[in-house]
């Protein structure tokens, strides 16, 4: 019985710890993998060489437990604080093309989320901050 105790302690322990994470590949080639928001340390450097043999960038965001009533967004930025592109989701996708356009045009582009309520009302009254999760620099 007491073995059986701290089974269900440990888990009900590690899944109030659980945390969000996110990870970027390019195709199958993982550039990034992170739970923590830090813009100095969640940095992928992708060379011209890696946009030439790749097909596709992508984010995957993983939420320890999903809010019912909101949705998450998933956001391409310059340096500029310039809105690039945005998909709605836990996934951006982006064709090899349109990632070497940006990076050519910006050589740098940073990759935000942000966790909204659908509902306008509730949306006007909180207070939403985007969560830096990556920024790509073409070498």
């Amino acid at each position: 019985m007491k073995i059986f105790c701290v089974f269900l302690l440990s888990l009900i322990g590690t899944s109030a710890f659980a945390q969000d994470s996110w990870k970027i590949c390019l195709d199958k080639k993982t550039l990034l993998k992170a739970s923590a928001e830090d813009e100095q340390k969640n940095i992928a450097k992708i060379s011209s060489g890696d946009l030439k043999k790749s097909k596709s960038l992508v984010v995957n965001y993983s939420e320890s437990s999903q809010q019912k009533g909101w949705e998450r967004t998933i956001s391409v930025y310059n340096a500029q604080d310039q809105e690039l592109k945005i998909q709605t989701g836990k996934k951006l996708s982006l064709k090899i093309t349109e990632l070497k356009s940006l990076l050519d045009q910006y050589k740098e582009i940073k990759i935000y989320t942000l966790n909204s309520p659908t509902d306008p009302k509730v949306k006007m009254q909180v207070r939403l901050r985007r969560l830096h999760l990556c920024t790509l620099v073409l070498e």
